[in-house]
């Protein structure tokens, strides 16, 4: 060959090489991680995309711009409507079968109504997220809006409006406090519309109100996750890129007109055990220039937080409130900046308002200091790079700034808020925060309203959470904030369903196909320290942050139980969290706002945690002060007689709501004399701990042999240790619990039971199903219940009862269904759920219905393979973050099961059989041993009968 023509060719490959590097490199940077970028198609539907490859996971959220603001008297909730028929079908994916694909290739999908945004979501394993696509695609311009399924669909969502609206103290308070605030704005009117709207509503309305708002030049598209930008772009383009525009959408401007008067109104309801009070007054959005100020005043007076102004003065210090709280949301039209407060036995409505006042005037006229001004930019600030780091967390900031300003304006925001000024502070106050312009509610209790004035003998429970699962669930559950985009307040919107997990069809292929998660077990480092604490680590890069959990094993505590002192267990965690001999109450609230970090104790019937959080840069302070309530806890006179007033009011009130009521009969009952019936607090003996009682039990209890702690953070395991070691390494009790004691085994029951709470302040009925208690479950036959429970009823779209008592008789919104199950190996299957009382014995005998089919006919192999197929699509969705990891390993810590569980658990799906799924339904489903027990507007005996049905 020629020499020139071969130099020729060299010097061109070499050409084209250097072109092919460029570009790679220039590809490579066109599309930063975890920056947001904006794309248009030719329809007009905009595109946002986040590229972040922390796992194989992508997020959609489909947005319209149309929400109840749009709507008129006549045609209240018509968007709600529109959003649940739009789950009803189109020509290629037919009734139910959009929610059946998504679920069956391991997404979680859902979707929401809210004032001024209409929003679709899907999480996809990342090989999946063309399926969202197409169904979202499809949907946009094919719903059908079948007449029947209209029908249908209208009676659901009267069921749903009794749900969230009617029945509730918070849902019927809502729609009367919108209907004092607005009287010019279609806020007034509640998102899931006025039930003679609903009734009136025609199938033709819904559609055309869906072809005028529905449609991709009044909508976008936000993607976040493991994704190539121009690859995610190209595929929703062939998606979603074809479908004509829609009518030009005028942009819709409402005004609320100005205040002139100040409004109240008086509610009483049976939820209440206390007097309350809310204030509501008008506040712009956030793009106006007061809005920074208005957000960091709120921080400042009543944020919920142990540092706002007003918990210190009402509920630290005088003690007239049981708790307060405030601040405004984010919207696209002016909103109300809102403070809510309980009122304390002792005290009285009245006299909380008037401080209320008094604190807002010191804001008027006095300005902060400076130190209370930076302490809440800090707090701020930490939020902001604390609190969105799950790929549906970002997808769901990103639509909601986009929707109502611009997501270009998220930035600006954050900025402003560094600026806020003191003076800006004192305008902003005075000029929204007037006397003669507020909105307030004052709510009491049912019974003994006339004795309001003084508050009588109506208090609140504010100490203890009470959770109707107070417990464990036997299996894993997908992550709350997955269900709903962070930001989006649940008072704000409508959803379809809690959560999408039912199986009808396989659309695996193969288990090949299913992407599975990376193995947790090697991203733990432990170590031991010289006193016996054991330390594991996991290292998290994603943020400048550490966080920290202890978990001290105590087994049952039995000064905690009935004939000792029940609710000693959480009474000695808050004090502990009180303070340090170092630092007071005061000194330690001040500390903890202004770095700032967290940290405290929380103790139940079954052991003790603690749990602190901060940016690495101040990991010393915060393990330091942490170090010092664990090891060193004061227990200071004072601190014990603050807490034990709202502890007292605790135990008092904790059954006066006829729901809790309800429950814990059947639990009670359920559980016969066993000590987990007992664990509850009660005033005697709130009323008879001493000091001397907490440090014994202190003593007995924090020894560092029983304690292990988790670490999480931005730095090496190694450092992780070092920082462990230095805190808590030289801690030394030889005092403490020698032998871990062991739950006793339930009693038997052999009862069939059904029982009503009459409540006619509710419009529903609540039903609680609980079968008898099992002293042998066995944690390996997890998988298995997760299996049975995806088929039967995990999901009222996609389930057997979901789609019977929901999609074709319209009787119930939503269910629960799950073991209740403690590390002890006792438990029992409960189903909860809720309807309207005429149709409350139907849906009891449909779920007993859908149990003996299932008994009898068993399942077929498409569903235990679409159910197993499902769950280990599911993996990689618990493990999505570091954090995520932590919380897995957290359960295995206390559980007391090896790191590998996790990763071993996919193996264990895939051996689960049709024979393991009718052992446990004939185990669990025990049709010669239950108890019903239903709340709500019933008379006693309306069930009489009911049992010879079953």
């Amino acid at each position: 060959m020629n020499t020139n023509r071969l130099a020729y060719i060299i010097k061109s490959v070499i050409i084209l090489l250097l072109i092919i590097a460029n570009t790679n490199a220039q590809n490579k940077s066109k599309y930063e991680e975890g920056k947001v970028y904006r794309h248009q198609l030719k329809n007009g539907l905009t595109i946002l995309t986040m590229e972040r490859h922390i796992a194989p996971l992508i997020y959609q959220q489909l947005t319209y711009n149309v929400g109840s603001r749009n709507e008129r008297l006549g045609i209240t909730g018509i968007s709600h409507v529109v959003e649940h028929l739009m789950f009803k079908g189109t020509e290629k994916y037919g009734k139910g079968e959009a929610s059946k694909t998504i679920s069956q290739n391991s997404g979680i999908f859902n979707a929401f109504t809210a004032n001024d945004m209409t929003s679709y979501y899907e999480y996809m394993p990342k090989n999946k997220i063309e399926i969202a696509m197409d169904i979202e695609s499809d949907r946009m311009q094919n719903a059908v809006f079948n007449p029947e399924e209209f029908k249908s669909e209208i009676e659901v969502i009267i069921q749903e409006r009794r749900m969230r609206s009617e029945s509730g103290s918070q849902g019927v308070l809502r729609e009367a406090m919108n209907s004092l605030m607005y009287t010019s704005h279609p806020n007034r009117d509640p998102i899931i519309g006025w039930p003679n709207d609903l009734r009136n509503m025609t199938r033709d309305d819904a559609y055309e109100y869906y072809k005028t708002y529905y449609t991709p030049n009044n909508a976008f598209l936000v993607l976040v996750g493991d994704f190539e930008t121009d690859e995610i772009v190209k595929l929703a383009d062939k998606y979603y890129g074809k479908i004509p525009k829609g009518p030009n959408v005028k942009d819709f401007t409402v005004v609320q007109e100005p205040q002139r008067v100040k409004k109240t109104l008086t509610f009483y309801h049976s939820d209440y055990t206390t007097p309350a009070i809310r204030m509501a007054f008008h506040v712009p959005i956030y793009t106006d220039p007061d809005a920074a100020a208005l957000r960091v005043a709120g921080m400042i007076l009543c944020e919920k937080s142990r540092d706002a102004r007003l918990y210190k003065r009402m509920v630290e210090q005088g003690q007239i409130s049981t708790s307060v709280a405030g601040g405004f949301s984010m919207a696209k039209d002016p909103t109300v900046f809102q403070i809510s407060a309980g009122v304390k036995q002792d005290s009285s409505v009245e006299r909380v308002e008037r401080i209320i006042w008094e604190e807002i005037k010191k804001m008027q006229t006095e300005p902060v200091t400076d130190h209370e001004l930076q302490k809440v930019k800090n707090r701020y600030k930490y939020t902001q790079v604390t609190s969105y780091l799950k790929n549906a967390d970002i997808g769901g900031r990103i639509s909601r700034y986009e929707s109502f300003f611009g997501y270009d304006f998220f930035g600006t925001f954050d900025k402003k808020v560094n600026e806020v000024s003191k003076e800006d502070i004192i305008k902003v106050m005075n000029k929204y925060f007037a006397e003669d312009k507020v909105n307030i509610a004052y709510m009491y209790p049912k019974e003994g309203g006339d004795k309001k004035k003084k508050g009588v003998n109506n208090e609140e429970e504010e100490t203890e959470d009470f959770n109707y699962n107070d417990g464990e669930r036997f299996y894993f559950k997908l992550p709350e904030n997955e269900t709903l985009p962070i930001g989006i307040n649940r008072e704000d919107i409508e959803e379809v369903v809690e959560i999408g997990e039912g199986i009808i069809r396989n659309s695996y292929d193969d288990t090949d196909e299913i992407i599975k998660p990376q193995a947790i077990a090697p991203l733990i480092k432990t170590f031991k320290l010289k006193n016996g604490i054991t330390i594991h680590t996991i290292e998290n890069h994603l943020t400048p942050t550490i966080s920290v959990v202890g978990i001290i094993e105590t087994g049952y505590i039995p000064e905690n139980l009935e004939g000792q002192q029940p609710g000693i267990a959480p009474f000695l965690a808050d004090v502990m969290s009180r303070g340090t001999k170092e630092l007071s109450y005061k000194e330690l609230s001040e500390r903890l706002a202004f770095v700032p970090f967290s940290f405290n104790v929380s103790g139940s019937y079954r052991g003790f945690y603690f749990q602190g959080s901060s940016l690495t840069e101040n990991a010393d302070e915060m393990m330091k002060t942490g170090r010092d309530m664990v090891m060193f806890p004061p227990l200071r006179s004072e601190d014990i007689e603050k807490l034990r007033t709202p502890h007292l009011m605790s135990a008092k009130n904790r059954f006066k709501k006829t729901g809790i009521k309800a429950f814990y009969t059947m639990f009670n009952t359920l559980m016969g004399d066993h000590p987990i019936t007992k664990y509850n607090s009660t005033e005697e003996a709130i009323k008879s701990i001493k000091r001397e009682d907490l440090e014994k039990l202190y003593k007995k209890y924090f020894t560092p042999n029983n304690l292990a702690i988790l670490m999480i953070g931005d730095m090496t395991a190694e450092g992780m240790k070092e920082l462990a070691n230095k805190y808590f390494g030289d801690w030394e009790n030889d005092e403490g619990l020698k032998e871990i004691p062991t739950a006793p085994k339930i009693g038997d029951y052999n009862e069939k039971i059904v029982k009503i709470f009459p409540d006619k302040d509710y419009k529903e009925s609540t039903i609680n199903i609980g079968f008898r208690v099992l002293n042998d479950i066995d944690q390996s036959d997890a998988e298995i219940i997760n299996v049975l429970n995806y088929i039967l009823a995990s999901s009222a779209l996609t389930s057997r009862i979901g789609v019977e008592l929901r999609d074709k008789q319209g009787l119930i919104y939503g269910i629960k269904s799950e073991v209740w199950s403690t590390s002890d190996n006792f438990g029992y299957w409960k189903f909860n759920t809720k309807t309207g009382p005429d149709n409350t014995a139907k849906v009891i005998k449909g779920i007993f219905s859908e149990i003996r089919k299932l008994l009898k006919d068993g399942i077929t192999d498409e569903e235990l393979k679409a159910a197993k197929n499902r769950q280990i699509g599911l993996l990689p969705f618990y493990i999505e973050t570091p954090d995520d990891v932590a919380q897995v390993i957290f359960d295995l810590i206390k559980d007391k099961k090896p790191f590998n569980y996790f990763d071993n658990k996919g193996d264990r799906i895939v051996k689960v059989t049709k024979e393991d799924v009718m052992r446990i339904a004939k185990k669990y489903f025990t049709l010669d041993a239950f108890y019903i027990v239903v709340d709500g507007p019933l008379e006693e005996n309306a069930l009489d009968g009911i049992l010879d049905e079953l």
